[in-house]
Order: C-alpha cells, then structure tokens, then sequence
C-alpha cells in the first residue's frame, strides 16, 4: 500500500534534494580558481609589438590610466615598461629653478593652483614642493583678496 501510494501520489521532492541534484549538474571545471588572499600577482608580459605600441600611445599624451585600460595592465606594471624602455616620464618633480619661482610667486599672493598653473603642474606638485622647503603655507582665510578688473572700476 505504501508503494501504490507513493507511486500515485503528487508531491515533489524535498527542497534539499533538487539543490543536491542541481549541485550535481554544475560544471565546476569552468570556475576560475581563487587566488588566496596576499597571494602574488603576475605581470602580465609583454610582447614587442605591444611595447612599441605602449610608448607610442604615451608619447602622444595618453595616461597612465588610459593605457590601463585599454592594455588591460596595472598601471604600475606599464610604468615599469616605459622606464625599463628608457621612456621619460612627464610627471617629474620641480626642478630648484622652478622651486624658487613658485615661492617668489606664492608669496606675491598666488594660491597654489595659480602657481600650478603658472608653472604648468598641479596645484599640489606645488604644496609639496614648497612644504619640502620649509616654506609656511598660508590658511584659507589668510589668501589675500583678488578683485577682478570690473569691481575695481565701479568704485
């Protein structure tokens, strides 16, 4: 009776084992292997023609960040190429000259970004530089005012 009955009767399985059974179909050889965590990354090599391809794209002006992605490589790993290739990199430190500029031209009142601009870097390229000097930084409520040419005139 029993087995007529289970025979007969409209109940599905348990939830337990429809997840079993469609554990059992999943094919696991196409997962990726996880890399343990602190685990070593590899860099990914380089051919030649990519090379070539890297440094002609960063010699017209492409980023750092650019080439990431389009090269699909850490950024880290294509400043390494470039350096090992003899490639001079454009984000350089001040030179003493410009160093000396910046601080004649904070001092006559230029926020950082101004002097950034004036010498062609960012704004904080300048705040390091001058910080490496010594040179005491003003607080934002200390910046003198700079009035535009039209308030002037109306007074």
């Amino acid at each position: 009776m029993v087995v007529l009955q289970r025979l007969f009767s409209n109940s599905s399985s348990s939830p337990l084992s429809r997840a079993i059974r469609a554990y059992r179909r999943l094919d696991l050889s196409r997962v990726p292997k996880r890399r343990p965590a602190g685990a070593p990354k590899r860099a990914k090599r380089v051919s030649e023609a990519e090379l070539a391809r890297l440094i002609d794209r960063y010699s017209s002006g492409a980023t750092m960040y650019q080439l990431a992605t389009e090269f699909n490589i850490d950024r880290k790993t294509i400043s390494r190429h470039l350096k090992a290739a003899g490639v001079q990199m454009r984000l350089r430190p001040l030179t003493i000259a410009q160093v000396d500029e910046a601080i004649t031209l904070y001092d006559s009142g230029l926020s950082l970004a101004g002097v950034g601009r004036e010498l062609g870097v960012h704004g904080s390229t300048v705040h390091l530089a001058l910080n490496q000097r010594g040179v005491g930084l003003r607080k934002p409520w200390e910046h003198p005012r700079q009035r535009s040419a039209s308030r002037s005139d109306s007074k």
